[in-house]
């Protein structure tokens, strides 16, 4: 199931150029499937944070990030996906949130505030759809542009976000033709300029829940 794509207004430009230079059941590279650069890669990942710092990191237990798709959860989910969306939540500074992959009060009072920041009321509250998984995720992005050649931990959550918002794109971390289609795609189901490359107007897209559809 997929929200609907948002069309926030246009915000000011905070593009910092980049040096250089996605769907459900897809495996992550190093898991056999397809990178997205020309050689095979190992994905790009964080070490697990053993506590809190700042909001970040896991209460206890370990994080996987990646997910071969982002399924939708209700509260009372248990699971693996559960602790995906608790460190995320903590990554994003919705927490601090115990990653314990349950779907309690804790992990719904953190999901509050990610509907606080939305235009309007939810239309299912509590629950996590492709626009909540994208806008959780890209929250943790930063301003810098992301194109074509670009690699690295923002590409890595790009590329998760893009997987969550419908888009088929392994996360390895590194910008490739595969990537830039999926961008692409995005931005033409919003309907701005789809040239993929990732900057304010995208960048704003995903950080509020934008989805292929």
């Amino acid at each position: 199931m997929t929200a609907d794509p948002l069309t926030p207004e246009r915000p000011a430009p905070t593009t910092t150029p980049a040096p250089g230079g996605a769907a459900s059941g897809t495996p992550t590279a190093g898991a056999g499937a397809p990178t997205d650069g020309a050689a095979t890669v190992s994905p790009v990942t964080a070490p697990p944070t053993p506590g809190p710092a700042g909001g970040k990191g896991p209460m206890n237990g370990s994080c996987e990030r990646t997910l071969p798709a982002y399924p939708v959860l209700e509260p009372g989910a248990r699971g693996g996906a559960v602790r995906a969306l608790q460190c995320l939540l903590d990554d994003a500074d919705y927490g601090p949130v115990s990653v314990d992959g349950v779907y309690g009060a804790e992990t719904r009072a953190a999901v509050r505030r990610v509907e606080a920041s939305l235009e309007g009321p939810p239309a299912h509250p509590g629950r996590i759809d492709a626009g909540t998984w994208v806008l959780v995720i890209s929250r943790s992005l930063g301003d810098v542009t992301l194109q074509l050649g670009s690699q690295g931990p923002d590409v890595v959550t790009l590329q998760r976000a893009l997987r969550a918002a419908g888009a088929t794109v392994a996360v390895d971390g590194r910008f490739g033709a595969q990537t830039k289609k999926a961008v692409q795609r995005l931005q033409d189901a919003n309907r701005v300029g789809a040239d993929g490359v990732v900057r304010d107007e995208t960048l704003f897209l995903l950080k509020m829940g934008a989805t292929i559809g």
